[in-house]
Order: C-alpha cells, then structure tokens, then sequence
C-alpha cells in the first residue's frame, strides 16, 4: 500500500501548479494567418491547433530547445528549437509535391535526425476506414508483406523479415514470435498517428537486432481540451465479411490527459478470385489502449497500457508433401454466416499485454528520460480440439535511461538499456524450451545540424548471454555496432549518405526448435552452433523537387556475415517436410529504389504518384540467390484532391492504385518460382456532415488471380492458394 502511494504522489507531483502562457503564430508567405495548424511539441508529447488568427497558446511555460513541430495539408511543415526570448512566428510555404510523407518538409523523428539518417515517416491516421496497418505501410518503396489474408500479415524491409524487422510501440520492444510466418505483427491501427521506419539498423537506441530495418509507432498525442472529445468508426469488408468497430476518447484538465482507445472485429473466411472460401481463413480481434500522462513545465510522467487479443484460424491446412494437396480440397463453394464466424481447428489464440511507464525531466539544454517497459505475449496453438500443441509465453522487460543535451548546432545522446527475455511452457509439449536471455546495452551519438548540411556519427555496445536449462546451453555473444551519415543541401538538391553496422544474436527458436510447428506445416530443428549474425549497410539518397515534381533516387547495398536461414530438406518426420537451421558465410543484398511524384500546373488537385523497388540478393555460398527474395514492383496513385469543391454529399477525394509485381524467376535452389501481376484498388471519401467521413473502397478491381512469392500459402498444391478477389470496403468515422 506504502509503495502504490508513493507512486501516486511521483506521478502527479507537478499536477497542482500553473505557469505562465507560451504563445505563437502561423502565417503563409503572404503574411495571412493559418487556421488549424497542427501545433505538437514533441517533448511534451502534447497537440495544439491555431485559430482564426493563426494564433496557438498553452497556458504553460516550456523549457528552451524544445521542439515544436508545425504542420498542415498542402503545407510545407517546419520544425523549431523554442526559444522563451525570442517571438514564435513560423511561416509555412504551400507545398504542391510530398516526397516520404516529409519531402522537403521538416520533421521530428525519435529515431534520430531525419536529415541525416534515412527516415521514413507514414501517417496512420484514418487507416481503418480504408486498409490495414501492414497493407497501409507497405506502399512505402522496399516494403513488401508475407502472410495470408487480413489476419496474418509481416512486413518485409528489402526482403528481410521475422528476427530481422524489429518494431517498437511508444518505445517498447514488441516480442510475439515474430520468428514464425504464421503470426501477425501482433497489434492493430488503434491510436496510432504515424510510424517511423528505418531500413537498416541506425537507430543505435533502440538496439542493434534490426538487421533488416526498424519500425517505430507513436501512439497519437495528448491534446488540450475543455470537454472530451473523440470518435466512433464502424467498416465492413466483404471479402471475409468482416465487421469491425473503433472508439476513442481523449480528455484533460489542467496537467492531467487521458487518452482510450478500444476496437472489435469479428471476420469469415476469405473469399478467392473463383468465388469460393479459404476454409480457416477467419478471426477475431479485440483491443483496448489507455494512456495517461501529467504533463508539467519541466516534467512529463506517462502510463499505457494496451491489450490485444487474436483468435486466428490457420488456413490450408495439411500433412505431408505440400505439392500434394489439392487446393479444391482447402476451399468450399458458399458461406453460411450463422456457422462461419465460428472458430474451428487449427487455431491460434494470442494474448499481448504491453505496460509502459516513461518519466521525462527538461531544462534548457537537458533532457532526462527514463523508460520501463513490459510486454506479455501468450501463444496457444491448437490442431486437435481439446489439448493445445503448444502454450508458450514470451516476456519481455525493458529498462532504458538517456540523457539529450543541445549545445547550439550539436545535439549529443547517450545512455544504457538492459532488456530481459523469458520464454516459458505452460504444458510438457513444446517447439521451443524453456529459455531467458539478458542483454546490457550502452549506446552514444553526436549530431550536428547547421543550415545546409549535418553529419552524425553513433556507436552502441551490446553484451547478450542465452541460457536454457532444458538444452543445458549458456552462451554469451557481445559485438560494436556504428552508425554515421551525412547531409548537404544546395537549392532544391539534397544528398544524404549513411553507413551502418549491426548484428543479431541467434533467437531461440533458431538454437532450439525441435517439433512440428502445425502454423506452418513443417517440423523444424535449431542449430546450437550458430554465432552472431554481422551486417553492413552503405545506403546513398538523393533528392530533389519543385512546385510540380519531385524525385528521389536511393540506391542501397548490404553485405550480412553468418547469415541465419531456415532451409527444406528431402527428409519427412510425422509426416512434415523436415526443415533445419543453418548458416551462410555471406549474403548480399542490393538494390534500387526510386519515387516520382508529379502535380500538374493546370490541374493543382491532381497528384500522380509513383515509386519502384529493384531488389538484388546473392548467397555466396553457392553462387546463388537468397530465398523468398520479393519480386520487383512498381506501385502507382493518382489521387484527385477535391475537398474544397462543394460537391454532391462532400465528396472529398478519388484516388486509384495500382501494384505492378515482376515475375520472380531469380529463386533459391528448390524454391518456386512466381508470376508476375498487375492489381488496381479504388477509393472514395466522402464528407457529407461536418464530423462525418465515410469511404468506400474496392480491392483488387478486376478480381485477379494471384499469388504473391512472399504468401505462406505459395507452396501448397501446384499453383498456391490465391489472395482475396475482388472485394469491398465500406467505412464510417464520427468525429465529436
């Protein structure tokens, strides 16, 4: 009882007192003022908007160099250093051409300065109404996803994926098993405002694991209110029949906000381009996110807690050779949705808890942090009705402290993460034993940022020992990870080089797996004598626009040491093709990727968008290439603006999209190969009431059959099983 009062009396401390006013005010370049400007102090994590005049207040004092971030539709956004002794009054420029959701914006990122690293940053605002969270992210050029259907879906960065992609939400680790195909990522859009993304591992911070590249999500920010506000949203999706639902409310007063959010979503099989049902297809998800945060002058304390849960079936399920199976044999003709939502076996049941709890201290050149995380990932998998193949929960706990200190044009960060892992059964069967894993990380870095050009420079240690009991394996593994670019600006041109090195410690699943995994249909056997996973990425981004185009060029290449993969053999154990884990000397990946951004004189709504993605890999062992390398693509969207036309029901906007995928011939010794597509998807919003927006969107226009080379489903049968045809999507959201 002594300690929950203590930690009550931490926590809103600085919740009583009142300081003075900050104010400021937008203006465009001709010196008129800009109403609802989106006005966020990064800091504080906290949202503002400008009124009729342009003008924002808090009624707060805040710290000097703290960041604020200005930004607006059709707006260039600027983001400042606040000085208390200097008058806030920010010009915004019109932007007509957007390049990485930034283009030559200014942005804040909390995975380092994005003038200098590579940084991508995608809004997920809205997202339910039209997409999923993996679908949303993967327009991004050198992003793909693998899975099957709506329900399970991973994000692939320049054709790495599972150990290789770490995501982070709000700063924590997130750890599902994310080692197997058949998972998802493990949460939902649900408050989310954007994410961040790094392909390649520069983010020194947040860990040195991210071989592939790094995902970070932010939550949506607190926001100043008089009354609570928030919104419902409802959509329907034919393609699994789903139904789903959003809410969320945000409110304040004083120091204190609160932020819930909650969602259910209850989804069929899905349905192929030939009409019929992926038997097993369906699913079920439920989440609820709570955040609450006392934000004071110098102070900022912030408690969340999310919980999402996942019942998934596992589709095209089979024993023995996959060839084999007839896909006629996975599917039925008609759905019956008194019976269909039901959940049958095999079937996957996820429960995630995530508790995070962040202090942060300010003064005029410092800020403190300190961060404690902890997330709970329980995986039960059944193939037989009554007794689960296995139960297994993964925990992980994260404590990281920082200091970031801004001298002028130089910002330095330094500071420590420890981080435990558990993996624990809860019943005699197992794929994995019972395992722990510790890490102890120190990390620093120097940017500088001045006008037209940067540079940084980064180093972290990681020491990381691996035990289990069961294996009667205790190993460590310690290794130095860099990070350094540069940044020039001359006019319209930008150049941006980065270099990065990383590494990767074998998972347990890699060391230990030995059992049939029924999500994926094979039995699968560790290796204990991996090492450590090495990789270098040297990675060369140009880019340039005016009022009417814009273009960027970044070419890429990777060099990974002691390359962990998972590889079929010939051998069958209970039936399963027997897959093991082994090592290659060195892998190389290279590529090219490329976005186009045109926005015609005569026709300022309409944008016509385009980025291409080149992939390259190469298995030197064998002279030849890696597998499930992602075929090339080249996604387009053209997009007509027409928000402030006054059409029929508030028309908002139309756009059409389009995913070109090359054929995939350049494959591994034993892997399929895979044809090329062409997919279209169509988008309406509407704005028929001031609070209201509804959309209405038609995936997979022509209803092609195809299968992607990254499905988890390509291998079954002769042909693979297909992804849904043709479908449609209608979505609603009340803002109040």
């Amino acid at each position: 009882m002594g300690k929950n009062i203590l930690f009550l009396l931490f926590f809103f401390q600085y919740g009583s007192f009142l300081f003075s006013q900050v104010e400021g005010l937008v203006l465009d370049k001709e010196g008129s003022p800009i109403n609802q400007v989106s006005v966020f102090l990064v800091d504080q994590n906290l949202l503002l908007y400008t009124n009729n005049e342009g003008v924002f207040s808090i009624d707060k004092s805040i710290p000097n160099n703290t960041y604020i971030e200005f930004y607006k539709f059709g707006y260039s956004s600027k983001l400042i250093k606040y000085q208390s002794d200097k008058k806030t009054q920010i010009v915004l420029d019109k932007l007509h051409v957007e390049l990485d959701d930034i283009g030559v914006s200014e942005s804040f990122s909390n995975l380092g300065d994005n003038k200098i690293v590579n940084i991508e940053k995608k809004s997920l605002e809205d997202v339910f109404l039209s997409n999923t969270i993996v679908n949303k992210i993967t327009e991004i050029s050198g992003l793909h996803s693998s899975g099957s259907g709506l329900a399970i879906q991973k994000i692939v960065i320049r054709g790495l994926s599972g150990m290789r992609v770490v995501s982070f939400v709000n700063g924590m680790r997130i750890e599902n098993q994310q080692w197997a195909g058949d998972h998802g990522i493990g949460f939902t859009d649900l408050g989310f405002s954007n994410v961040e993304l790094i392909k390649g591992s520069s983010a020194l911070k947040y860990g040195a694991e991210a071989v592939g590249g790094l995902l970070y999500f932010n939550d949506e920010p607190f926001i100043e209110s008089v009354s609570p506000s928030g919104f419902i949203a409802a959509k329907f999706d034919d393609s699994h029949f789903l139904f789903g639902n959003q809410f969320g409310l945000k409110w304040s007063k004083n120091n204190f906000f609160i932020n819930f959010y909650g969602e259910n979503t209850l989804a069929s099989d899905y349905r192929l381009p030939n009409k019929k049902f992926l038997y097993n297809s369906r699913f079920r998800n439920q989440a609820i996110k709570l955040s609450i945060a006392n934000i004071g002058s110098k102070t900022q304390s912030v408690l969340r807690y999310q919980y999402n849960t996942e019942k998934l079936g596992i589709p095209a399920h089979f024993h023995g050779d996959s060839e084999n199976v007839i896909i006629d044999d996975l599917t039925f003709s008609n759905i019956d949705l008194t019976n269909d939502y039901d959940l049958r076996r095999p079937l996957q049941i996820v429960n995630n808890h995530l508790f995070i709890f962040e202090n942060n201290y300010f003064n005029n050149n410092n800020r403190y942090s300190l961060y404690l995380g902890h997330f709970i990932n329980n995986l039960i998998e059944y193939e037989k009705w009554t007794y689960p193949g296995f139960d297994m929960t993964l925990s992980t706990t994260l404590l990281r402290a920082d200091l970031r200190r801004i001298v002028s044009d130089l910002t330095f960060n330094t500071g420590f993460s420890i981080g435990l892992l558990k993996n624990q059964n809860n019943i005699l069967e197992y794929l994995i034993p019972n395992a722990n894993s510790n890490d102890l990380g120190f990390y620093t870095s120097l940017d500088y940022d001045k006008g037209n050009k940067g540079a940084n420079l980064g180093f972290r240690f990681d020491f990381k020992n691996i035990s289990s009991y069961d294996e009667n394996y205790d190993k460590s593994f310690s290794s130095l990870s860099s990070s350094s670019g540069l940044y020039f600006k001359n006019n319209n041109h930008i150049f941006r080089i980065t270099y990065s090195s990383s590494f990767r410690s074998p998972h347990f699943s890699e060391l230990f797996s030995d059992g049939v995994h029924h999500g994926t249909a094979r039995y699968e056997v560790g290796n204990r004598n991996l090492k450590l996973e090495k990789a270098h990425q040297f990675d060369f981004k140009y880019q340039w626009s005016n009022d009417h185009i814009g273009l960027v060029l970044n070419p890429f290449s990777q060099y990974i040491y002691d390359f962990i993969s998972i590889n079929p053999t010939s051998d069958f154990i209970q039936n399963y093709r027997l897959y093991n884990y082994e090592q290659f000397s060195k892998v190389t990946i290279s590529g090219f990727e490329m976005n186009l951004h045109y926005h015609p004189h005569f026709m300022h709504d309409l944008h016509f968008e385009q980025n291409y993605s080149f992939l390259n890999t190469k298995n030197h062992d064998n002279d030849n290439y890696l597998a499930l390398t992602p075929a090339n693509n080249i996604k387009t969207r053209i997009s007509l603006n027409l928000e402030n036309k006054n059409l029929f029901f508030g028309i908002k906007s139309f756009g059409l999209y389009n995913i070109y995928s090359f054929k995939q011939d350049k494959v591994a010794e034993d892997e399929t190969t895979t044809k090329s597509y062409s997919l279209f998807n169509l988008d309406l919003s509407l704005k028929p009431l001031r609070n209201l927006n509804i959309s209405f969107n038609v995936m997979n226009l022509c209803n092609i059959e195809y299968v992607p080379h990254l499905s988890r489903l390509k291998d079954i049968g002769l042909t693979g099983v297909p992804n849904p045809g043709r479908s449609f999507n209608l979505s609603c959201k009340y803002d109040f």
